[in-house]
């Protein structure tokens, strides 16, 4: 009788998927803790949404607008599943749910502070510092329309990188009724088959390509006409070219820039509405003591055109541009309306989490030396004491430390050693036959190389580990 031979599969991962090796995962949780305890230091309160979410949830009845991963089985009367690609939606969703009822004193209530740390997935194509699944560390404020919200969402921004070790960093803000202001001011109207709003949003996605094209780039496309009639190509104007040229080349430190740009939209309301929410977030962020040489404005960002409605906001490392934005956000009022019918003014930013690691990696600041989270390797001398090995790991474990006993077939002293010596552990317990007799265990700093011999007893393990 043949038996079938098993066919081998080779053990390969998709692209745009990480594995993390021990030393990897246990500096993105170091990370990932330090960003933690900051945006708990603001009153952030931590929720958790389904990486599950219904498609139509996720994308509204364009399920063609985001590249989302769909899931193929359900039992919701065929409602079709998609995996999150953000955490703005499914917390916008979870608002939407759980309005607050003050006669049952449950469901949020707002102003509400949130934070979220968790995968995302997106069926896009990878590149460096981009991936299909990644950690997305997620900030908001829902409730508020007071800039004082924008402007912590921007301390917060300062504070994280800060904590995270980065020195050489920048925070350009804009504001979407700017943006919108623009359009006024170059004279965007609605055409036969396109709306005034499409032409808008493709003026703005031509601006935001200036550092991947250039000026002279954007301004070609800008002046391009429509290839057909459903085409929202904004085919503006040399005159009306000029006036946005003299838009993005307003300069100075952030206060001269709004005097200027105050000039140039005199007669537009929407713009000045959004100037006038930057000047409070700038004073607003000189109390918070965010230095001006890093936080900047910037006319030319153009981000999150879908949702956002008022102050954008993003930050990237200047010894690591080719990473791109690394914490960003805005304030998005309408995002709710999908879901009430009704606008709640909210704002927030995101970290790419594997991204920032990535870039963090390359300017030698995610340090991956630690091997294991074990602090003491117990030698297995003989599987005679296994026994007594127990009961000090044990022991051990009651002051809180990770605690491994060495389980390789080689129980000679050599082997135990060496492999509690490349495993990375900082202590190794020795206890053979003699330790035992006497009820002694000797600990043994795999830093300091200082062996020290010590009554087994749980006070004198305590003072021990509380003096190394």
């Amino acid at each position: 009788m043949k038996i079938k031979k098993e066919k081998q599969v080779k053990p390969e991962r998709p692209s745009g998927f990480l594995d993390f090796n021990t030393p990897d995962f246990l500096a993105r949780e170091k990370m990932l803790t330090t960003i933690n305890k900051v945006f708990q230091s603001f009153g952030y309160n931590p929720i958790e949404t389904p990486i599950i979410e219904f498609t139509k949830t996720l994308t509204g009845e364009d399920e063609t607008s985001k590249n989302i991963f769909i899931v193929k089985s359900s039992n919701d009367q065929g409602e079709p599943l998609g995996m999150r690609f953000d955490h703005t939606v499914p917390f916008a969703r979870f608002l939407s749910a759980n309005p607050y009822n003050s006669k049952t004193k449950k469901g949020v209530k707002l102003p509400f502070k949130r934070m979220v740390i968790g995968p995302v997935f997106r069926g896009e194509t990878p590149q460096k510092g981009r991936y299909r699944q990644f950690y997305q560390a997620d900030i908001d404020i829902a409730g508020t329309s007071s800039m004082l919200a924008d402007s912590e969402i921007i301390a917060i921004i300062y504070e994280t990188l800060k904590a995270l070790g980065a020195t050489n960093f920048i925070i350009r803000i804009n504001n979407r009724k700017i943006l919108n202001g623009l359009s006024k001011l170059v004279g965007i109207k609605s055409r036969q088959k396109i709306s005034e709003d499409d032409i808008t949003k493709k003026m703005m996605l031509i601006l935001d390509k200036i550092d991947k094209i250039g000026l002279d780039g954007v301004f070609q496309e800008l002046q391009k006409a429509p290839d057909n009639e459903y085409d929202p190509a904004p085919n503006l104007s040399k005159e009306n070219i000029n006036k946005i040229k003299s838009y993005l080349e307003i300069d100075g430190d952030n206060h001269k820039k709004l005097k200027q740009c105050q000039k140039i939209f005199e007669n537009i309301p929407i713009a000045l509405e959004g100037i006038n929410e930057l000047q409070e977030i700038i004073k607003l962020t000189e109390s918070l003591e965010i230095p001006s040489k890093i936080l900047k404005i910037d006319f030319s960002i153009a981000r999150g055109l879908d949702y956002y409605t008022g102050p954008v906001m993003e930050a990237s490392l200047l010894d690591a541009p080719e990473f791109g934005s690394v914490f960003s956000g805005g304030r998005y009022d309408g995002l709710v309306k999908r879901f009430t019918g009704d606008e709640l003014p909210a704002v927030g930013a995101s970290i790419g989490v594997d991204r920032l690691f990535k870039a963090l990696e390359h300017l030698e600041l995610i340090n991956a030396q630690k091997k294991t989270s074990v602090d003491v390797m117990i030698m297995r001398l003989s599987e005679n004491y296994d026994n007594h090995y127990l009961k000090i790991a044990s022991q051990l474990r009651k002051l809180n430390l990770n605690v491994d006993i060495c389980l390789i077939k080689d129980t000679t002293w050599k082997s135990q050693f060496n492999f509690a010596l490349n495993h990375g552990a900082k202590f190794v317990v020795i206890c053979g036959e003699d330790e035992i007799k006497k009820d002694i265990i000797q600990i043994k700093n795999l830093n300091s190389r200082e062996q020290k011999e010590i009554k087994f007893s749980n006070q004198e393990l305590n003072n021990y580990f509380l003096n190394e």
